[in-house]
Order: C-alpha cells, then structure tokens, then sequence
C-alpha cells in the first residue's frame, strides 16, 4: 500500500451480503480501495460513528464479532496489522520448497473466494489478492473472474466448475492457485462418491494451499484431504488477530503464543503484529482492555477465551472457556467429549457431527446433552442415543461427562462462516425435553 488512509478518508459500506456474485464483486472493490488507501471499510453491526476514539485514528477495517456475551461490538484494525497478516503469510507459503511457482512468487498468488466476505476470513481472502497485485506489479487483481456465485448450494460439482477456470486463470498468469475453505465445504468434496466428488478432488489437488478454518477441522477429515493429495493447512485465528495467525499448530512468523494456567493447559494469549486496535462499541466508545500491552517486552497481547495447550511449540485447542459447563459441580469441556464421540471405533461411520452443550437444570446447574447428526448407514433412530452413550462409556470421557440426553438431528446449528451456533444448539435441545 503506498496510499495513507487518514480519518477523513469515506467510510465505504457495501450493500447487505446475499451471497451472490454482484454481492461479492462489490465487497471485492470496497476491500481495493481500502487495500489502496482511498477508503475505510465499515462492515460493523452498527452505524460508525461521527469521530473514532483516540487511539483508533487509523482505522481502515471494521469487522462484527459477537464475544462471550452476545453483545454487539466491532474489532477495528489499521492497515499495518492486516498488511502484517498477509504478508507473514505469503512468507510462509514463499518457504514452501514442494510446490513449483511458490518462492519465484514471494508467496503470493491467485485466489478462489469461497468465503462470505462478511468475516475476517473472506475478507482476507480478497486483501490478499489485491497484496500481490501490488507485491508484483501485476496488471489485474489476482481473482477468481468472474467471482463466484456463493448463494448456490457449495458441493463437489459446484466446487469443480468454479476451481476449473480459477486454476486455468492462475496458470496463465504463472502464479500459484490458493483457496480457503471451512471443513463443512471440505467434507463435501471428499464424500461425493460421483465422478462430480472425484473431479473435485482432482481439481482441489492442484492448488497450492487450501486453507481450512473457521471452525476445528477433525483429524480424520485432514487425513482423507492428504489421502486424496490436497495441500491442506489448517488454520487458528480470529477477527482479533486479522484472521489465521497460526498454520498447522505453528504460529506465523512474528506470532507468539502462551499458556497461562497453573498446568500445560489454560487460557492462549497471542502477542502478534496482526493484532487489532481494539473494539468499537456501539455507543461511540472503545474498548482496549482485552489487549493490554504486558507482553515481556511490552507489546500488546491478546488475551483470547480459548483453552489451550502448546506442545514442543505446537498449539491444539482444546474449548473455549465460555463453552465449559458446569454439572453438579463438576466442570466439562464439550470438545473433549465431541473428539472421543469422534474418535469412538464404536461409533465410526454412524455418527457425521456431533455437538455438546448444556442445558439449565434444576437439579444439576446444567446438565449435559448432545446433538447428534446420523449417518446413511446409523441404526435406528431410537438405537443411536444409547449407543453414544455407551460408546462413551468405554472412552476416558469421565462419567459426568456422558451426556445425559442424546438428541437426533437432521443438520447443527451454523454460524456463517460454518462455526457452530452453540447458543441455538443448547436451545435445540432444551427443546426436545
């Protein structure tokens, strides 16, 4: 960027997201122009306000988050950590020896937008693109074009006709083709049986990188994306930190993580050029305590609401600290009962997704249910809950951990970027009593 965005640049505010391509053509021009610095861009759930708080002067990007309470709020960073973001990025893919055209283009490339431009995520997608038109001089913005249509129904044929042209597009460019997914979009290319998934996974082969977040991305699920050659890399990060700042369990160049908790395991604090400024709340003011700057050097850090641990420097998250319930006294990570319904040999094949959430309970604060999509081949419907249950039974999953009640579903609860909605899981099953 060789433009400054300064407080009198507009605020740019794109029409409401419909997912269709018109839509993301004009999210796309929007991030341009910030990423050239001839505008800011609002995406927060409330009207900006007539003047930023101190401190938050060079704010180009406003993007919604929710937070533990539900409360509406806006994270706001300048350019220089969303520069920072994409730029240790495209170092990391640049150190990458395996795929031709990576180090010859700094790590920079052509990208596919599957994302809603409406999170960090998407949106970065696009920044991305309009970085390494300006990193390598380029004519065009290296962009899907046309852009997709992501209001269509995403599977495994959806997915080849849009990959074809993007790839063609990028080889004739001589770059590296990118995407970025959520790993509901990534099962679907795996488990269409048809010549359609086949083609998919031939074409999801031939990028570069796949990008995979938004939500945990299961081992299992990694591993058939290997299997079938994809250049898988899952990513950890969040609006706060100007989207993934950690790739496969290793944070970026410039990203430091930490533990605090009296074990291996506790509350992951992020200390990284990527950070935002801070919130914006709706009322005009800003919050910064989430960020305090005491860090060993005295940099800002991030203090996030996930459980962690760091092996040998590799990051696995364990829960959000928000998600943990409380039953009888005793205190349950949901996570670590949806990884052993996961991993239960038992239940392998018969179960697609699972979630865990508490319910209020006289008698035990909250007690412990879960959601359980079946597959094609599950018994039963009034087998399946017991089965859970006693394939559970036969995990380390500590008895108060089982939960209670198991509730068949036909689909979970998503927020959009594909994260599960685990506020209106917890009423799903409320509902079912």
């Amino acid at each position: 960027m060789t433009e400054s965005t300064g407080p009198e640049a507009p605020w740019l505010r794109p029409a409401p997201w419909d997912g269709s391509a018109r839509s993301l053509a004009e999210h796309a021009d929007a991030v341009g122009q910030m990423m050239a610095g001839r505008a800011r861009l609002w995406l927060g759930p409330f009207d900006p306000p007539a003047h930023l708080p101190a401190g938050f002067e060079d704010t180009v990007l406003v993007v919604p988050t929710s937070g533990s309470t539900g409360g509406a709020k806006a994270v706001a960073h300048p350019v220089a950590s969303l520069l920072a973001s994409q730029d240790a990025t495209a170092q990391l893919f640049a150190q990458d020896g395996t795929v031709e055209g990576l180090p010859a283009s700094g790590g920079h490339g052509h990208w596919l937008p599957l994302l809603p431009p409406t999170h960090i995520a998407g949106i970065q997608v696009l920044a991305r693109a309009h970085r390494a038109q300006r990193a390598l001089g380029l004519a065009r913005v290296p962009l899907a074009d046309p852009l997709p249509d992501l209001a269509a129904h995403f599977d495994a044929a959806h997915f080849a006709e849009l990959a074809a042209p993007a790839l063609a597009q990028a080889h004739d460019a001589g770059l590296p083709a990118f995407t970025s997914l959520v790993p509901t979009q990534l099962t679907r290319i795996l488990a269409d049986a048809s010549a359609d998934g086949a083609r998919a996974r031939s074409l999801l082969s031939r990028f570069a990188a796949v990008l995979v977040g938004g939500a945990a991305t299961p081992p299992d699920l990694l591993a058939r994306a290997r299997g079938a050659r994809a250049r898988v890399r899952t990513t950890y990060g969040s609006s706060e930190t100007a989207g993934g700042c950690v790739y496969d369990g290793v944070p970026l160049p410039g990203v430091r993580l930490e533990v605090t908790g009296p074990g291996p395991e506790g509350r992951l604090r992020i200390s990284s050029p990527t950070l935002a400024t801070g919130y914006l709340l709706p009322d005009g003011t800003a919050r910064t305590e989430d960020f305090p700057a005491d860090g060993p050097q005295g940099e800002r850090v991030f203090a996030t609401s996930d459980l962690a641990r760091l092996d040998e420097g590799r990051l696995q998250i364990l829960g959000r600290a928000d998600d943990v319930i409380t039953t009888g006294g005793l205190k349950v990570v949901p996570q670590d009962v949806e990884r052993a319904i996961e991993r239960s040999l038992m239940l392998r094949g018969l179960v697609a997704e699972a979630v865990v959430v508490g319910v209020p309970d006289p008698e035990w604060g909250s007690a412990v249910e879960a959601l359980v999509v079946p597959t094609a081949q599950a018994p039963e419907p009034a087998d399946l809950p017991a089965l859970v249950r006693s394939a559970l039974r036969t995990t380390g999953v500590p008895g108060h951990a089982v939960p209670r009640r198991v509730h068949l579903v036909e689909a979970l609860p998503l927020h959009g970027i594909g994260k599960i909605d685990r506020a209106q899981a917890a009423r799903i099953a409320a509902a079912h009593h």
